[in-house]
């Protein structure tokens, strides 16, 4: 059972991230990318952004387009 909280507890645990730890990956390339990632694949069009956090840089995949310049960090 979940106990509810008084109005003058806070949560030790939110949602919010660290605004320092989004990032916008833009898509350099003239051709759409096809990203592998845990939570599935997700496609970045061209020219596109993509909001996220910066975590995503720990990945093979990203961290190669980012080295290669096909994406863009902001």
């Amino acid at each position: 059972m979940t106990k509810l909280l008084d109005r003058n507890e806070t949560q030790a645990y939110t949602w919010k991230e660290n605004p320092d730890d989004i990032i916008v990956l833009v898509n350099r390339t003239n051709k759409n990318l096809i990203l592998d990632l845990p939570a599935g694949r997700y496609r970045l069009d061209a020219g596109r952004r993509m909001r996220t956090l910066r975590s995503i840089l720990k990945y093979p995949q990203i961290m190669a387009l980012v080295e290669d310049g096909s994406l863009a960090i902001e």
